[in-house]
């Protein structure tokens, strides 16, 4: 969730507790002589009785207060998680905002692996579909049922079951979610070394390298107010249907 989107849940929270606070006005207000008899002057006129009446009437009040009452704190916590995630996602921001160059270049190359992948696989996936289903692009090919249920059976194990669904995501949306991906990762990175370092003073121990596959790599030391830190990562996959994995390994260094 953006920091915008959080803003305006809290904007939508607020003016809900605002309307709650002003419900419970409405009914302590209420517990006078003038509302009770506007409310229950007609009963007690039909010959009710007047003291049975007014506190049947307080209870009334008192009952709605306490429901106004629980209303309003469901709302206050809700609204405090918001501004908790609203401190948390301008950490992120603030942190992204302040990556060393080396961690910037690095989660831009992972990110362009990502979409590479992601639409060389999107493009796979439509190639088979439309293979299977059309003849010449074109014209419906007919399947029988033991045909049509073989060929979702391969293509589940291959692509996993939300494999139809890829076929229609734009790349906007693979790029976006593939740089949410990355900032998670790095992210991570940040979190795991300040373990060790406490607030980052020096990063220029960093560096990107390739390793024998020619994947693009960081290593090094990042230096912190407690200590130092080694990174070292290790890439995996990138090939065919295998998505490049990325682990990053943070341990103590002298």
């Amino acid at each position: 969730m953006t920091q915008e989107q959080i803003k305006d849940r809290i904007a939508k929270k607020e003016q809900e507790i605002a309307k709650i606070e002003k419900r419970i006005k409405k009914w302590q207000d209420a517990q006078c002589e003038k509302a009770f008899v506007k409310d229950m002057g007609w009963l007690f006129n039909m010959g009710r009785d007047r003291e049975d009446l007014w506190n049947h009437y307080i209870k009334k009040c008192n009952d709605e207060i306490d429901y106004a009452v629980n209303d309003l704190h469901d709302a206050q916590v809700t609204l405090e998680k918001y501004n908790q995630q609203l401190v948390v996602a301008q950490d992120k921001e603030n942190t992204l905002n302040e990556l060393p160059e080396v961690l910037v270049e690095f989660k831009n190359w992972i990110v362009s692996c990502w979409d590479r992948y992601d639409l060389d696989r999107k493009e796979e996936i439509y190639k088979k579909y439309k293979d299977f289903y059309y003849v010449n692009g074109t014209s419906y090919n007919r399947h029988t049922l033991e045909e049509t249920n073989e060929f979702w059976r391969t293509m589940n194990h291959k692509y996993g079951h939300g494999w139809h669904n890829d076929m229609t995501t734009s790349q906007e949306d693979i790029h976006k979610a593939n740089v949410k991906a990355a900032e998670s990762l790095i992210l991570n990175l940040i979190n795991r070394t300040i373990e060790i370092t406490g607030k980052i003073t020096d990063a220029r121990g960093l560096y990107l390298d390739n390793d024998n596959n020619g994947f693009t790599i960081i290593n090094g030391f990042i230096v912190g107010e407690k200590g130092k830190a080694r990174v070292e990562s290790i890439l995996a996959g990138g090939y065919n249907i295998q998505r490049l994995h990325v682990r990053v390994l943070v341990k103590p260094a002298k």
